[in-house]
């Protein structure tokens, strides 16, 4: 395309080309991609680096699961002083404690343990408050909660340390978006990557619980880093519909961490075992630095054609492809001289853009509360055996994701999103529903299933459709500025289940109101599948000095 069939409109003037406003990236099109045409869409080298950055899945999802075993909240007792530790546990605890563990009754000097069990002990009126406590450790064994006493009016503790993980986890989406946009991604993920580890064995060596505060606070802010940049790197190293599958097998980990974090629970109870267990994982993946490459496309976006090239060469070859001769020129045409301006977050509150970031904060806020307030409440639930139900819901989610593949293929990203949000807020309420008219736990723990199975499904689906609504320059940031409506809705699910002082229906009616407006907001977004390339495939660009580019912004 020559230069005279560009529209007047779009030519910028080089000495009035300061005066502009930033340009909000375009909207991407289906065009010429450059790197797919050099290395394949999808072969054996994307095959290997898309399988390796599912890895780090596994490190951060265990160090969100964790609280539902370490964090597990049990029965709880004042304990019986010396002379009296041989009275049964639960004589003593109806003689001392009629209310509750956190006051115990004053006993006369004259009472033994023969007469607590006899039932001819005095019993006086005044009670003192507890300074010592036993747990029950028939579930779980020695618990954070256990450690540091967080009962009684330490309770409100109890959710201090998930809290702040979550408030990391929002604030982290954005600051390691805009890294990761700015810096690359390869570099942010193995940075937060080690960050992640070292904090993971630090979190062992904490001695009281606001030290354990603040390292789960810094483990919140580097964790979505390390799930996001290596998400967005993965489906950046593919074309056309492998997109889409390497999107969502990037989250295939997910319910296999789950499993792994119940079944090591069971061997191993303490809650400091079972995080060094779960942390030495991720320090092997620090290794990947050596294997894992930058994202061609985000090299080629910010100009960086050798080092683009250089990776594109040694992909081809494990693909057994040949490049042409002139890939320096085919490259040269898709590079920006000049950047027009860094990415930042002003540019998802402009233009076109910032209809999509207000429903995906909508929709992401709904979709947390839903998945999250399934999975991280299952204790609350009272289903019976935690481990058992945890690798129940755990399991369901696995067809759950290999299902969203051919539904993301062939039926696009609105209507399957809409439809699975729907299907969860409905299984919640079937839920609720047989728990009232027949109390059966199993009729109970089928719905959750259902519910789990399509909230298990959206959460697959919306990170790809989100990646796919933002251009490569602010793709990561768009992705993590989610995570602050993430985050939100992460910071409401240790509180869901205080509902039950009002009604105690109304948490499992709340997640399903939530996610049926998640869904319903999905609708007010354009879908990203069979889109048609406009007239002239090439969009040229005026940059800042004037020049210009026949680049989109995947360095197509």
């Amino acid at each position: 395309m020559s230069l005279n069939t560009v529209n007047s409109e779009n030519i910028l003037i080089p000495s009035q080309t300061h005066k502009e406003k930033p340009r909000i990236p375009d909207d991407e099109e289906s065009g010429p991609d450059v790197v797919s045409a050099l290395i394949g869409e999808y072969g054996r080298w994307q095959l290997l680096m898309t399988f390796l950055l599912s890895l780090f899945s596994f490190p951060c999802t265990f160090h969100i699961f964790l609280p539902t075993f370490t964090a597990r909240a049990t029965q709880f007792w004042c304990q019986p002083p010396d002379n009296l530790s041989s009275v049964p546990l639960e004589r003593w605890i109806n003689y001392s404690q009629p209310e509750d563990g956190c006051s115990v009754r004053v006993i006369p000097p004259n009472v033994t343990a023969d007469s607590i069990i006899n039932y001819t002990a005095i019993a006086l009126d005044s009670f003192q408050k507890c300074q010592n406590w036993g747990y029950d450790r028939s579930e779980v064994g020695d618990t954070i909660i256990s450690e540091w006493n967080l009962v009684c009016e330490k309770a409100s503790l109890t959710n201090l340390a998930e809290v702040v993980f979550l408030i990391g986890i929002g604030v982290g989406g954005v600051v390691g978006g805009w890294i990761s946009d700015r810096f690359g991604r390869k570099r942010i993920l193995m940075a937060m990557s080690v960050a992640q580890s070292a904090l993971a064995i630090l979190s062992l060596l904490v001695s009281s619980y606001m030290q354990y505060v603040v390292v789960r606070l810094v483990m919140g802010l580097v964790s979505v880093s390390v799930v996001y940049a290596a998400f967005v790197l993965s489906v950046e190293l593919v074309g056309g519909k492998w997109v889409t599958i390497a999107g969502v097998c990037n989250f295939f980990p997910l319910p296999l961490a789950y499993v792994i974090v119940s079944l090591l629970s069971l061997i191993m109870p303490n809650w400091r075992d079972l995080q060094l267990a779960l942390s030495i994982p991720g320090c092997l993946l620090i290794f990947l630095w050596f294997v894992l490459p930058e994202s061609p496309r985000w090299l080629l976006s910010m100009g960086r054609t050798q080092e683009a090239k250089a990776i594109l060469e040694k992909a081809a070859t494990f693909n057994r492809r040949e490049l042409p001769a002139d890939i320096d020129k085919l490259l040269l045409v898709y590079k920006t001289d000049t950047k027009s301006e860094d990415p930042s977050v002003c540019m998802l509150l402009r233009g076109y853009l910032l209809k999509r970031t207000v429903c995906l904060f909508i929709t992401w806020f709904a979709m947390t509360i839903a998945y999250y307030g399934l999975l991280l409440n299952i204790g609350n639930f009272n289903l019976g055996n935690l481990h058992l139900t945890s690798i129940i819901l755990a399991v369901v989610e696995i067809p759950a994701i290999g299902f969203s593949i051919p539904i993301l293929l062939k039926a696009g990203r609105r209507l399957p999103i809409f439809t699975s949000m729907v299907v969860c807020g409905l299984a919640c309420v079937c839920s609720e529903s047989l728990a009232i008219a027949y109390a059966n736990e199993w009729a109970m723990i089928a719905c959750l299933m259902v519910g789990k199975f399509a909230i298990g499904a959206t959460n697959m689906m919306l990170p790809i459709f989100t990646a796919e609504l933002y251009p490569t320059m602010v793709r990561n940031l768009g992705v993590g500025i989610s995570q602050i409506s993430s985050g939100l809705g992460l910071i409401c699910i240790p509180y869901l289940w205080k509902l039950t002082a009002l009604n105690d229906h109304l948490p499992m009616i709340t997640i399903a109101l939530m996610s049926v407006a998640g869904g319903t907001t999905v609708l007010l977004l354009p879908d990203t599948t069979n889109t048609q390339p406009k007239k002239g495939a090439e969009n040229i660009t005026p940059t800042i000095n004037g020049t210009y580019t026949t680049t989109d912004d995947r360095g197509r």
